[in-house]
């Protein structure tokens, strides 16, 4: 119980758009029910997809309007998407529905990323979240619709996903290159 009241302690002092990205945190494990044997866990996982993808981009959007943008909540909603969409694309790979070198290109690209962003926050700069990686998200989001719809075409989707991952990782590596060479 003492864990249950430290724990609402912590969620009560989130604003609002901090608020929205830890919901992708509480979602991330019903992903897992698309492994059972329910015979509702595709639309169940659509609905949790799709709110999950909402969230996405409404945190942002909250944080903007209420000039509570911070680099804390950066991290959270970057660690929040991380969370989720790795969670799914696990699962989808543990399903045979998204091969296992996809999944592999999208997770070591996003581990790097992180260990990047940590890198050169301690020299005091931030790597901000570049369109390309939005971009490629939102389309990785619809990857997973169209495969919980049924829709055939969802791995040209999910590849073109992992084609922005690829580019995105460029974006990122240039600019925490250029942190580095300034470090000297």
């Amino acid at each position: 119980m003492h864990g249950y009241k430290s724990y609402l302690a912590c969620v009560k002092h989130l604003h609002l758009a901090q608020f929205i990205s830890f919901l992708r945190v509480i979602f991330t494990p019903l992903t897992l029910v698309y492994l059972s044997d329910w015979e509702h866990k595709t639309i169940f996982l659509l609905v949790t997809v799709i709110v999950a993808g909402l969230t996405d981009f409404f945190d942002g959007y909250v944080a903007r309007l209420e000039k509570k943008t911070s680099y804390l909540g950066a991290i959270h909603d970057f660690t929040a998407d991380k969370l989720f969409v790795l969670s799914a694309l696990l699962v989808f790979t543990a399903a045979g529905k998204i091969p296992c070198w996809v999944t592999f290109v999208i997770l070591y690209r996003d581990i790097f990323v992180m260990g990047m962003r940590i890198y050169t926050s301690y020299s005091r700069v931030e790597i901000k979240a570049s369109p390309i990686g939005k971009f490629k998200t939102a389309i990785l989001f619809g990857g997973f619709i169209l495969l919980l719809l049924g829709i055939e075409q969802y791995m040209l989707v999910i590849y073109f996903s992992m084609i922005l991952t690829v580019i995105s990782f460029v974006d990122y590596f240039w600019k925490f290159r250029t942190v580095v060479i300034n470090e000297d």
